[in-house]
C-alpha cells in the first residue's frame, strides 16, 4: 500500500515539474529574445551600422550579425542539447528577419496583421510565450497560446 502511495505521489510530482521545466524553457528563451533584440539596436546606433537578426525556425536557431560585414554577434540555438530546449520558435513575418537600420529602427511594414508590432514565439510542449516588440526594439514578453 505504502509503495502504491509513494507511486501516485512521484507520478503527479513528475508532471507537475515537467510542466514547470516546458514553462520555465519558454520563458527563459522569450527573455533572451528580448534581450537580443535590444543588443542588435544598440550595435547598430553605436556601430552606425545596419544589424540583422535572421531565424531559422527549421533548425531552431536564430543569429545577429553586422548586416555589412557578416560579423556574427550571437547565436542562439532552441533545439534538443542547445542553449534552451524548445519543440518550436517562429519569428512572425513574411520574411524571416529582423534589420535594424544604423539608426537602430526596424521596419515592420512587412508584419503579417499584427499593426505596429513585431511578433516572435517560443513553445516548448504545450506552453508558448510570445515576444511582442516595435521599430524601436522595445519589447514585452507575455505568456500565450
Amino acid at each position: 500500500m505504502v509503495l502504491v502511495m509513494a507511486g501516485l505521489v512521484m507520478g503527479f510530482a513528475g508532471l507537475t515539474f515537467g510542466g514547470y521545466f516546458q514553462r520555465a524553457s519558454a520563458k527563459a528563451a522569450a527573455q533572451v529574445f528580448a534581450g537580443d533584440l535590444t543588443l542588435a539596436r544598440s550595435t547598430a546606433m553605436r556601430s552606425r551600422q545596419a544589424v540583422v537578426l535572421r531565424f531559422f525556425e527549421e533548425g531552431g536557431w536564430y543569429r545577429i550579425q553586422m548586416a555589412g560585414s557578416g560579423t556574427e554577434l550571437v547565436r542562439r540555438r532552441f533545439r534538443a542539447n542547445a542553449d534552451v530546449d524548445l519543440s518550436s520558435i517562429d519569428l512572425v513575418f513574411r520574411g524571416d528577419s529582423v534589420l535594424f537600420t544604423a539608426r537602430g529602427v526596424v521596419d515592420l511594414e512587412n508584419i503579417q496583421g499584427r499593426g505596429s508590432l513585431g511578433e516572435a514565439r517560443f513553445s516548448s510542449g504545450s506552453t508558448v510565450f510570445k515576444v511582442y516588440f516595435n521599430s524601436m526594439g522595445a519589447s514585452k514578453v507575455q505568456e500565450g497560446e
